[in-house]
């Protein structure tokens, strides 16, 4: 049987026996020897000159150690150095490097497959050495995922965690392996957002992918916001619309990328606009570039926070659209046919778009701005929780003017003006009627009335999109405010907003269904002041020289629009829209 620490009687032979010899009586002395004396048995003899080789081969080994620690300055044996036991030469370890396995793809291609047979110091000779052994190759990470490719089904031969892993995936796909397509990030706003959302529908179906639902939160869509789906909209409208596709709540995924029994493997994809000329040497399609590179540092550090046991990278495989062209049936086919089938590739990215089609998670950072999927969208409708508590504002409000401004974008200069128009608007719709409405219900990306600072200040507003308040903003709000003053164009009409609303709602009706932090949500804020504004008897917005061109405005103006067609829907409109500033 084979003993770790014993060495064969070749190798001793071949290390000692120059020193056993010379310690060995000879024969001409053992004859001198032979007589009425009683010699020891020869066993004997054997055994005290192995004791005496072993003492004279250790004492000439220290010796020479010495000696050499003398001429070179070091110590027979230096620290973090490793002795092979090849005479004189030591390799000398040096601490092990972390690297990324991308950087693995780029020394694999820098050698010819037959590179890798000599890898090993020139210098270093090792005759007899069979171990440690040379590594010469690193081999890939073979996952749970990459299990379906070597025909390891079964759950007789998987090791534990793999057949664990085949049951954590069949409870949640019903199928092994699982394959998601995560929205990580989708740029765009609500309202836009969701537009987008289908999109990635479409996406995951194409690719047979489950869509994973992601959060919203601060009027934006993606499994980094703070809120769930159904924060902001319907689920289950949202699943009878595209009842193809497959969807999982963030909820089961978050756990089921936190335990399984086997690292879930997972790629980061970013599709982007980009101009024809402004990528350096791409892979140039009719439709699209590929580019490979960083992640960026919002995308990184929402996966190395969120998601650690999806974050095995920073870097990220980038599409990029060009800007001018139109949507094409062959763009789209190109792209899932690139994304799931082995199409011929520039050889560097073959091994990431390799990686990419076998990956258990798509992770999408979504930057587009128009759809690259010809699909009609769907409209996503808002949760029920929030339409409710609308209804219940408007109705408590009674009859109301609904303002719709966004500031973003207006230039300055222009702001004092439009003020001054929207006061005068405002007077002539409120004067057609005596029994027309009483109370002006504002909503704006600006600040709320009631924060508004006392002093010429920068200051956040509502928006994600709108950083900063500046003097000319806080200018306009002055303006309005003073015309519902005692002597102002506006004396006996009341402004009031979405904040002030919902605090007499709780406390004359009570509970809202919302915690309060959620209501302070921009975008729960933003959906709930274009619900209450859909519902208003008269309804004031911004011409495109006073407010920024918002789909939310749209919205609004095409709900009113339908219900004056139908004169099935009971509500109270007076008109579809009434602009201000217009010149």
């Amino acid at each position: 049987m084979h003993h770790p620490f014993k060495r064969s009687k070749r190798s001793r032979e071949t290390t000692d026996s120059s020193s056993y010899r010379a310690n060995l009586p000879s024969p001409k002395s053992e004859q001198r020897h032979r007589g009425p004396i009683q010699l020891p048995s020869s066993n004997f003899l054997q055994f005290v000159g192995f004791i005496i080789a072993i003492l004279i081969t250790g004492t000439l080994y220290i010796s020479l150690s010495k000696s050499a620690s003398r001429r070179t300055g070091m110590s027979p044996t230096p620290s973090n150095t490793t002795n092979f036991g090849i005479g004189s030469t030591r390799v000398r370890s040096p601490p092990p490097k972390v690297i990324d396995r991308t950087v693995l793809h780029v020394l694999h291609d820098t050698h010819e497959p037959n590179d890798h047979h000599d890898l090993s110091p020139p210098t270093v000779s090792r005759p007899h050495l069979k171990w440690p052994p040379i590594v010469t190759r690193i081999p890939e990470s073979k996952g749970v995922s990459e299990l379906e490719h070597t025909g390891a089904h079964a759950p007789s031969i998987l090791t534990a965690p793999a057949a664990d892993a085949v049951k954590s995936d069949e409870s949640i796909c019903g199928s092994f392996p699982c394959r998601f397509l995560l929205p990580l990030r989708i740029a765009e706003q609500e309202p836009k957002a969701h537009l987008h959302l289908h999109q990635l529908a479409i996406l995951a179906s194409s690719l047979n992918r489950t869509l994973v639902l992601p959060n919203v939160g601060n009027n934006r869509i993606g499994a980094c916001s703070k809120w769930p789906f159904n924060s902001y909209y319907d689920v289950d409208l949202f699943r009878s619309a595209l009842p193809a596709i497959n969807t999982l709540p963030f909820t089961v995924f978050n756990s089921w990328s936190e335990t399984r029994p086997v690292l879930p493997t997972s790629r980061v994809v970013s599709f982007s606009v980009s101009e024809r000329d402004s990528l350096p040497n791409p892979l140039t399609d009719d439709d699209f570039t590929i580019d490979y590179g960083l992640a960026d540092h919002k995308v990184a550090s929402c996966l190395h926070s969120k998601f650690p046991r999806l974050h095995q990278s920073s870097s990220i495989i980038s599409f990029r659209f060009y800007h001018n062209n139109l949507i094409r049936p062959s763009m789209s086919q190109r792209l899932i046919q690139t994304l799931s089938e082995a199409v011929d590739a520039v050889e560097y990215f073959s091994d990431e778009l390799a990686a990419l089609r076998k990956s258990d998670v798509l992770a999408i950072e979504w930057d587009l701005r128009h759809p690259i999927f010809p699909e009609p969208n769907i409209d996503l409708q808002y949760s029920h929780a929030l339409v409710e508590v609308a209804e219940r504002l408007a109705s408590f409000a009674g009859p109301y003017t609904a303002v719709h401004w966004q500031l973003e974008r207006v230039p300055v200069e222009n702001l004092a003006w439009c003020a001054a128009s929207l006061v005068s608007t405002l007077r002539s719709v409120l004067d057609d009627d005596d029994s027309g409405p009483q109370l002006v219900w504002f909503a704006t990306d600006y600040h709320t009335l009631s924060e508004q600072p006392s002093s010429v200040k920068t200051k956040s507003a509502r928006s994600g999109t709108f950083q900063a308040v500046k003097p000319e903003h806080e200018e306009a709000m002055n303006i309005i405010q003073d015309a519902f003053q005692t002597g102002g164009d506006l004396e006996g009409y009341v402004i009031t907003e979405l904040p002030s609303q919902i605090k007499r709602l709780r406390i004359f009706e009570g509970n809202v269904q919302f915690e309060e932090e959620v209501l302070e949500d921009s975008g729960v804020s933003g959906i709930l002041d274009k619900l209450v504004s859909m519902q208003s008897q008269v309804f004031v917005s911004g011409s495109k020289a006073c407010s920024k061109t918002s789909s939310s405005s749209k919205q609004i103006v095409d709900f009113r629009e339908s219900v004056m067609r139908d004169k099935e829907i009971v509500l109270d409109i007076r008109n579809v829209v009434e602009l201000f500033g217009e010149w």
